[in-house]
This record gives structure tokens, sequence and C-alpha cells, in this order.
């Protein structure tokens, strides 16, 4: 079940035989869960937190694969469940475990012509499967949305009657238009944002730069069809009260995440503070050193480097030691945490990876200078038990400490960087129990301390 220390694959092991062992999956959380999704995107994760209508056709499918018919000896599964959000789900657990030589997509298209009959099944169906590719990767470059959204409104027009009727539809289709509202509101801040950024680092003086970047960052993203998008979300949130009970869907948020629709998604709120708290200075010295430290949050200098661990796409400093595929539980990978907005953070510093139990949390850095000492900060974003930081398994740059949220600096070694190749590892105590999280990390910065001679 969730949260369990032992892996399934694992535990069935350590069993004698002839226990019969039943499987209790997570399958209703889309994060902070047992199957978390992969690499969420905090636009996601903000606006849904943990509950949220998210088919998962595909996981789901990879998981069930790994972990019954066979793969390990169970028998059946008693799903974990807040509502009925997750009947997706529920029906590729049975249907793979049940047939396990049928497709997962030939799954979904039984699932969409019982419920919403032959006529709709191929776009139904379709719409099951697109959902789930509109969240994976980046929304601002995620084209699958668009393609989603344009089944689901001719799901509307074809299917009125059957969508008047069914909680399931009417679930879908909300989705699609939350995610295509979301999908413009976060373009739409991205835009705003790199506005501002472009203002504030010109030649201009202070106080020009500090009125262009609030003229940017003041600039309402939503726009008629915008506003069209979100009250057809709120109407189908009504319609779904009526004939499901909000309660039914979602236990866990009756709200059915309409509280969340317009939670901030990029760092419009943030840098907006930043920017009118600068114009509060007196002196223009102190207006451009502050705006010198805004503008230069993820700049490590020449030579150095930056990393946003819990990025999407994945960072490509973050190293993964197997497959996702592999580790649906991420009992070796690490996890993104993060589902809540705070304006006083860049997005970046709010969202962490963390590792769970015996597992570690793997940063390379590669291209370093051999002359050059240098000097780590690590953004630490709290957690449990304690943690240690060491350098390529050598070098302990942080002996076993209680976990915090707060920003350290580090002296590296330069034996350790003069090969051109960094690797970090942070772990926690061996044999810890409790959730088992632990090395919440949000940022790196590898910067250069001073120019020496080659180690040699």
């Amino acid at each position: 079940g969730p949260h369990v220390r032992v892996p399934l694959t694992q535990f069935v092991k350590m069993i004698p035989e002839g226990f019969p062992i039943r499987q209790y999956p997570d399958i209703c959380h889309i994060a902070g869960a047992q199957f978390a999704l992969n690499f969420l995107s905090h636009v996601w994760a903000f606006t849904h937190q943990r509950q949220a209508v998210a088919p998962s056709p595909e996981f789901m499918d990879s998981i069930v694969r790994q972990r019954a018919n066979g793969s390990t000896p169970t028998i059946g599964v008693g799903a974990y469940s807040e509502g009925v959000g997750d009947d997706w789900n529920k029906a590729v657990w049975s249907g793979v475990a049940f047939q396990p030589y049928r497709s997962v997509k030939n799954i979904v298209a039984d699932y969409a012509r019982y419920y919403f009959g032959a006529d709709l099944e191929e776009t139904a169906a379709g719409l099951i499967l697109g959902l789930e590719q509109n969240w994976i990767g980046d929304p601002a470059e995620n084209k699958e949305i668009t393609k989603t959204f344009a089944l689901a409104q001719k799901l509307e027009k074809d299917g009125k009657d059957v969508l008047a009727k069914s909680w399931r539809l009417q679930a879908l289709v909300k989705r699609a238009y939350n995610d295509v509202y979301q999908q413009r509101r976060y373009v739409c801040g991205l835009e705003s944002v790199a506005g501002a950024m472009s203002a504030l680092q010109r030649t201009w003086s202070a106080d020009h730069r500090l009125d262009e970047a609030e003229k940017s960052l003041e600039h309402d993203c939503v726009d008629k069809t915008m506003s069209s998008y979100k009250s057809r979300v709120l109407d189908l949130a009504s319609a779904i009260n009526k004939t499901l009970g909000a309660e039914v869907l979602q236990t866990q948020d009756k709200m059915l995440n309409i509280q969340l629709i317009d939670e901030p998604v990029s760092d419009v709120p943030f840098l907006l503070d930043q920017v009118k708290s600068i114009k509060k200075l007196k002196s223009d010295d102190d207006k451009d050193k502050a705006i010198a430290k805004l503008t230069g949050w993820t700049d490590p200098g020449k030579d150095g480097f930056y990393a946003a661990l819990a990025s999407v796409p994945q960072s490509p400093n973050l190293v993964l030691p197997v497959s996702l595929e592999s580790d649906p539980a991420r009992y070796i990978n690490p996890t993104i945490s993060g589902d809540r907005y705070h304006s006083s953070h860049w997005i970046s510093s709010q969202r962490s990876v963390f590792e769970l139990y015996d597992s570690s949390v793997v940063v390379r850095f590669e291209g370093l200078k051999s002359s050059a000492k240098y000097k780590l900060r690590v953004g630490w974003g709290g957690g449990s038990g304690e943690v240690q930081l060491s350098a390529n398994k050598k070098s302990i740059l942080q002996k076993y400490m209680s976990a915090t949220s707060s920003t350290k600096e580090y002296s590296v070694p330069q034996s350790e960087t003069k090969g051109g190749t960094l690797e970090l590892e942070c772990q926690q105590k061996p044999g810890v129990g409790g959730s088992g999280r632990s090395c919440y990390i949000s940022e790196m910065w590898l910067t250069v301390e001073s120019e020496d001679s080659v180690i040699v």
C-alpha cells in the first residue's frame, strides 16, 4: 500500500510461501502519493494540489504490468480511493489485471463505448488518453493540450444529450477546458515576466526600469476567450454537483479544484511585489543593487552552474539512477514536492526534489574548469531527519544534520573538481522509518571562488 517502507517487489520475497498478498495502491492522487505523476509541472500542482480528475491510463498500465500478472505473486487489488474521480484508473487496473493480453488503448475504448455509447467511443477514448498527455512536460510547449481540447469540444457538439446526464463525461470535458485555460494563463505570465526582466536589465534609470517592469507585470492575461473557458469550467462543476455530487467525485476536494482555478502559475506576483518594494527605496544606488540581486538570482557567474532541480522538463543536472517506468513509486528516483504557491519566493525556490528512505538525491555538474576553485550554494527545502551531503562519494561537505529550510554555502575541495565533473549526493541516515522523505533540495549554484594553478 501507500508509503510502505519496503517496495512490493521486495516485500513479496520476504513473506513465507502460502500467504496471499493483496495490493492496496493509491490511484487517486497526483502528488504527494505512492504513484505521484512523474515530473508534474507546477502549473498543474498549484491549480489542483493532490486530488484531481487525472486519467492516467498509460502510467497505470505500466504499473499493473510490473506489479501483477505474474511479475509479483499478488492476488487482486483493493484500490485506495478518495471519491470516484479515479474511475478511469480503476477501469485500467481491472482491465489489465483481468485480461493482460489486451492493450490499454483497447481497454480505454471499451470504457468509452460502455459509458458514452458507440457513436462517441473514438472521440471519448481520445479525450481520456489525451488528458494524460496534457500533463506531461512543459505546459507552455505542450501541443497536446490544444488537440485534446478540440476532442472535448467535439464531444460537446456530438454528445450533447450524453454530456447532460453523464458525470464522467462532464468531468473529462471540464478538465480539458481547465487545461487550456491554465496553459494560456501560464504562457501569458511567462511573457509578462520576460518583459519585466528585460526592462529591469536595460541601461535606463532605476525608476524608469521599475516603471516599465511594473507595466509588464500588471498586464491582464485573461481575455474574452479565456473568460469563456473559465465560465465553462464553472458550469461543468455545477453540473457534476447535480448529476453526482461534488463530494462523491472528490471527497478531499469538494470544490472540484475551483478554488484554485486562478492560483498563480508564474512568477508575476512575486516579481511584482519585489518591484514595488524596490521602488520604495530612497537612493538610486540602493535600487540598482536590489535590481541586480533580483535579476541575477539564477546567474552563477562566469564558468559557474545553476540548477533548478524540480524544473519541468527535468533538470539535466538531476541524476535518475533508474528509468521512471521501472520505479513508479520512486523508491530509487527522486520525487518533486511543492503544490502550493507562495508569493514570497521564485517558483524555482518553492519546489524541491526529495528522496525516500535509503535512496539518494544525486546532482551532477560537468564541464568544470580544472584550474578553478568552486563554492557550492544549496537551497534546502526542509523535511525531516538528518541529512548528509558529499562530493564524488569522497569528501563530506556537510555531516549529518537536521533537515532545514535555508540556503547554505559550502567550499568544495579542488581535488573533487579538477577532473571536470562534480557529483553531489544527499542521503539521510540509513534505516529510518516514518514517511522516509528527506533531502529536500530546490536549487544549487556552483560558482567560481578563485582561479588557481592546476592541481596534479
